[in-house]
């Protein structure tokens, strides 16, 4: 058994709003920065880990489309299972947000490619624990 076990995800919520004012250049120049948030919620040994992410924008003529999608992911801590006594913060903090990751970056991909008009978004793979510890203080923004 793992310290921390994943029990499952849902979609809380998804998004795709086209940009009505997006000037058609090149398919090249659109630049998509993803604005991901992370929010915990620990009761006793069952965590919900809430994940949130941005891609695009409808303020942005340079950019064809905003979507957000939001899901919360559900694990159960096994302090007995923690032999190195990490703790379900950091567990949390490493290994839930790296869990969920890849099903975040797989809504956004269907989502966009459900829209009929660009290619389908597909958010760039990053190092989890890497991006969380160049945050800023304790933000939970990645």
């Amino acid at each position: 058994m793992t310290a921390l076990e994943f029990e499952g995800y849902h979609v809380d919520n998804m998004q795709y709003q086209r940009n009505l004012t997006y000037e058609a250049t090149s398919k090249s120049d659109i630049k998509l920065n993803p604005e991901i948030t992370v929010n915990n919620h620990i009761n006793a040994n069952h965590i919900d880990v809430t994940l949130s992410v941005l891609v695009g924008s409808t303020r942005d003529s340079k950019v064809p489309f905003e979507v957000t999608c939001t899901l919360t992911g559900s694990f159960t801590y096994h302090p007995e299972a923690d032999k190195d006594n990490v703790g379900p913060d950091s567990l949390v903090r490493n290994n839930a947000v790296a869990v969920l990751y890849p099903y975040l970056r797989t809504e956004i991909s269907t989502l966009t490619m459900m829209s009929n008009e660009y290619p389908s978004y597909i958010m760039p793979t990053v190092n989890v624990s890497e991006v969380i510890a160049k945050q800023n203080g304790n933000s939970d923004r990645l």
